[in-house]
């Protein structure tokens, strides 16, 4: 729902904020579930208990010289008030903060005052002349761990996917794990590469390649968690319909991969649906209504094996010689690929 609304407001011809449609959004959550604004106000916030009201977009009239304020997102009680500025993309504006102060002590006298600064990004400060008011700074990566305990509401369950979306879900703090994650990645991507460049050459043989290129770039490895070399327009149609052989190693699964992928765009897709499977290889639906006819085996099993770089290549080269009979043998499709009569 939000992601819908986010991209239905960017269309319009002067679009709101990401960050003002974002406090909407996480306003109409806590609006539509009362006992998650409570807790959020009196656990995540630490609020005295309070019969608390959501307010945004707030206008608040400053004297003297400072311009006046409109405040993101307001909780006020009977006896406490909460002023929160959420910043996602933007930075704080010029004595932003200290123009709320002034702003709670002129408008809401009598109550106890309450600030709170939430970024995307790290962005400290250092409130002078705060008068014993309470002011607090958090992120909105804790606003998502928060969120994640009634995550089996709907609303909620939604609005979380929004801040995925966008990535405001995430704590980047870098930590001593990540640190030893970093230097073993290195040696796990060449690990990987190393397999796939080990049977590059008969793959490239058993199909008749002129160029084979690769997906080994940073899109690819965060988008689809895989490594591969790929031979596009495989199956006679026009160039923008995509038909593939792909062959490498998903992350995510930890699977070793070959499958042969059609967008449903290509003309040959119906046919490409009725293709018998055989020789292990099965039918998988892919993002898109692309469709892909799939071999893999896990990497488990290769595991601490001295053997392992010709067990892999073993599974591969017999990967390809399967494909490679099963193109030789179909009658329903019109193939690019001019593959032996006999095994190689």
């Amino acid at each position: 729902m939000f992601l819908e609304l986010i991209r239905l407001h960017k269309s319009s011809r002067s679009p709101v904020p990401l960050e003002d449609f974002n406090t909407e959004a996480f306003a109409g959550v806590l609006k539509m579930y009362p006992e998650v604004l409570d807790q959020f106000c009196v656990e995540f916030l630490e609020l005295p208990e309070d019969k608390y009201v959501i307010r945004t977009q707030l206008r608040q009239t400053i004297s003297g010289d400072d311009p006046n304020c409109i405040v993101d997102f307001v909780l006020e009680g009977e006896n406490n008030i909460c002023f929160i500025e959420n910043k996602v993309e933007s930075s704080e504006g010029y004595e932003q903060l200290e123009r709320y102060i002034k702003a709670l002590k002129e408008n809401h006298p009598g109550k106890k005052h309450y600030l709170n600064y939430c970024t995307l990004y790290a962005d400290p400060k250092n409130i002078q002349n705060f008068d014993g008011f309470k002011f607090e700074q958090f992120r909105w990566y804790e606003i998502a761990r928060f969120l994640k305990h009634f995550e089996e509401k709907p609303g909620v369950q939604l609005y979380l996917e929004f801040l995925k979306e966008y990535k405001m879900n995430e704590d980047y703090t870098l930590k001593t794990e990540d640190l030893i994650t970093m230097e073993r990645m290195r040696k796990t991507l060449e690990i990987a590469l190393f397999h796939l460049d080990n049977v590059k050459a008969d793959f490239d043989k058993k199909f008749n390649m002129v160029k084979t290129d690769k997906n080994f770039h940073w899109d690819q490895l965060r988008g689809h968690s895989r490594l591969c070399y790929y031979q596009e327009d495989v199956l006679v149609g026009v160039k923008k319909e995509a038909s593939k052989i792909l062959y490498g190693i998903d992350l995510n699964a930890l699977k070793l991969f070959l499958h042969v992928q059609v967008d449903k765009g290509h003309k040959q897709y119906e046919n490409f649906q009725k293709l018998v499977e055989d020789s292990g290889f099965k039918h998988i639906n892919l993002p898109n209504d692309r469709k892909a006819l799939q071999l893999t085996s896990d990497l488990g099993q290769f595991l601490n094996d001295p053997k392992a770089d010709g067990l892999i290549a073993k599974w591969f080269k017999n990967g390809f010689e399967l494909l490679q009979e099963l193109i030789r043998q179909d009658q329903q499709l019109s193939w690019n690929l001019k593959v032996s009569d006999s095994k190689q």
